[in-house]
């Protein structure tokens, strides 16, 4: 008798439970109800969470521990991974946390974490840019690797004291950023849909979310498109037309330009490590979900892309998420069956309790699935 196959691939549940402890909880339900099941794990991550973890349960490399700085200067300890294959994953928000006023914030030590990958012979570098605290369309990042920044009177700009600086900038010297650049594969991965200014960029779509006016907003927006001006006059590139190009406050827009950055999101990487698409065509079965806060504005998540792959090859799906938000849409897809654990995202909630909520649901709808019913009699 052949094995039944069940693809177990959870998203996180709104930092109440990740993705690989939510995996686990299904992983068990699933074995008490089939006594035979060959079941496969999915650690999934999105543009804001749990990069690093999930590519280091699929591959095996090493992880570097390094001194860095936040995006308010202050000295932190940053992990990048470089996987045997050769990707260098750095994920952004671990590190570059601020509390100072956005406009005093900078991406310097995303720069200072490149430089070291770089010495580690990084050529492959993926970096999660998702949920980051400064905004300074990468200006700290690119002194950090070497570019100088001038003002009218020809002397030094330091944008380590964040994007107030970048109104003062008249001449931009690209010369020395490290040489090893030029040979590095970019993928920059985003969830969530900006552009590097205007009324669709990162900050003028998120601003409430950090506690700033809209107008505070707007200065700061109104600093990045000065400063991708000067890229356009200066160094002849045009950042403003990027898609998605106002992740991580206009990283994506500038790595696109100047190195030809991939920027993708999450569930296209999902796809390029786990070859996702296979997988589900050998399943039998494929339970997925995800607690995604929907003010989040998360662009589209892998589980969208589950239920769309599990309806080309025809395969029964169940979805268990935190909320009933993305129902309509998976129903329209064609999911099997959904259940939800709460009615709307609950405040605090234990990871204990998500998982036997988790466990409970999956038990429930694995029962439903074993009964053989003939509504036709």
């Amino acid at each position: 008798m052949t094995k039944m196959k069940v693809l177990v691939a959870m998203d996180e549940f709104n930092g109440i439970i990740s993705s690989y402890q939510a995996n686990r909880y299904v992983e068990e339900a699933v074995a008490s109800q089939i006594e035979k099941a060959d079941i496969v794990q999915v650690p999934l991550f999105n543009g804001r969470h749990e990069l690093m973890d999930s590519v280091f349960l699929w591959q095996s490399g090493t992880k570097y521990r390094m001194l860095t700085h936040d995006a308010d200067m202050e000295e932190v300890e940053a992990v990048y991974g470089i996987t045997d294959s050769g990707m260098t994953v750095i994920e952004g928000n671990l590190f570059l946390k601020g509390q100072k006023p956005i406009n005093e914030r900078t991406s310097y030590g995303l720069g200072e974490v490149i430089l070291g990958a770089l010495e580690n012979d990084a050529t492959h570098i993926v970096i999660s840019l998702g949920g980051m605290g400064s905004f300074d369309g990468g200006a700290g990042m690119l002194q950090a690797l070497g570019a100088k920044f001038y003002d009218d009177e020809a002397q030094e700009i330091d944008l380590r004291q964040g994007s107030h600086k970048l109104k003062y900038i008249r001449k931009i010297d690209i010369s020395g950023l490290h040489p090893k650049l030029n040979n590095v594969r970019f993928q920059l991965m985003s969830d969530f849909d900006s552009k590097i200014y205007g009324k669709n960029s990162e900050i003028m779509q998120t601003y409430e979310a950090y506690g700033i006016t809209r107008s505070n907003a707007a200065e700061i927006d109104n600093l990045i498109w000065y400063f991708s001006e000067m890229f356009k006059s200066e160094l002849r590139l045009v950042l403003g037309p990027v898609q998605r190009g106002g992740a991580g406050g206009g990283i994506a827009a500038v790595l696109n330009a100047l190195y030809n950055a991939e920027i993708m999101t999450s569930h296209e990487l999902v796809d390029q490590i786990t070859h996702l698409d296979a997988l589900i065509e050998q399943a039998d079965l494929i339970i997925f979900g995800e607690g995604i806060n929907e003010e989040d504005q998360i662009l589209e998540t892998t589980t969208l892309r589950l239920a769309e792959l599990a309806t080309k090859y025809n395969k029964p799906s169940i979805a268990i998420c935190a909320t009933d938000d993305k129902f309509d849409l998976f129903e329209s897809i064609g999911v099997t069956a959904m259940f939800n654990t709460f009615i709307e995202m609950p405040e605090s909630f234990t990871d204990f309790k998500m998982g036997i909520q988790i466990r409970h649901y999956t038990v429930q709808a694995i029962k439903l699935l074993k009964t053989q019913f003939d509504i036709n009699k």
